[in-house]
């Protein structure tokens, strides 16, 4: 009869910890799920990291119930608290410093894309400005007229960038065409730039923007954002 009784308590710890073992398993992950819509995983690892402490922590308690001693509580207890400590410690660290990560490389793509820009603009505009000249005293072309000519008929508001690379997101707007005067602005569309609050060309808020004036007197450059 007393073997029957501990066979039947065995089996009821075992299906109390397989319910503990499923219950946490399923608020972890439905907690880490909660906050897809976010581009980072951080926001998720908190509200999993959050589940899995309240999981823990009723698992402790279960733990830790009579007839287990005061004394072997507390160590329980302790041991527990330094663990977490050290776990939230560690974690604020990595996400500080893959934050710090992703920002100075998205400090060095903007370098990168404003030199770039720089090498991108000017050419189509050299070639413009010396065909122009070659006209003599009477010219024949306007600057516009020209710089159109030698881009496929491109119109104010025609992005004339070509992609380097796949996933290139340089952009080349054609921002202004008149008789004297050709203005382009190139533009990032992943990077910020200095002021997140600047009204980018194609809509966008605070994005990496550079500008090239062309004029029969030459080139003028201009960093906007």
């Amino acid at each position: 009869m007393e073997k029957t009784t501990i066979t039947i308590e065995i089996k009821q710890e075992v299906s109390i910890i397989f319910i503990y073992l499923v219950g946490g398993i399923i608020l972890v992950s439905s907690a880490f799920f909660i906050p897809a819509h976010s581009t980072e995983l951080w926001p998720q690892f908190y509200a999993a990291g959050i589940a899995a402490i309240i999981y823990l922590i009723a698992l402790l308690l279960y733990a830790v119930r009579k007839p287990v001693s005061i004394k072997a509580c507390i160590v329980a207890i302790a041991c527990f608290l330094i663990t977490l400590s050290a776990l939230i410690f560690s974690s604020i660290q990595m996400d500080k410093q893959s934050h710090w990560q992703a920002d100075k490389l998205m400090q060095i793509r903007g370098t990168i894309g404003r030199g770039v820009m720089m090498n991108k603009m000017p050419p189509p505009l050299f070639k413009t400005l010396k065909v122009f000249h070659e006209q003599g005293s009477i010219k024949k072309e306007t600057i516009s007229q020209i710089f159109q000519r030698l881009n496929n008929n491109a119109s104010v508001g025609s992005n004339i960038s070509k992609p380097i690379y796949e996933g290139d997101s340089l952009k080349l707007f054609i921002k202004e065409l008149e008789p004297d005067r050709v203005e382009l602005v190139s533009q990032e569309t992943y990077v910020k730039g200095r002021n997140p609050q600047f009204d980018n060309y194609n809509g966008q808020k605070g994005m990496i923007q550079e500008k090239c004036i062309l004029t029969a007197r030459g080139i003028k450059y201009e960093s906007e954002n």
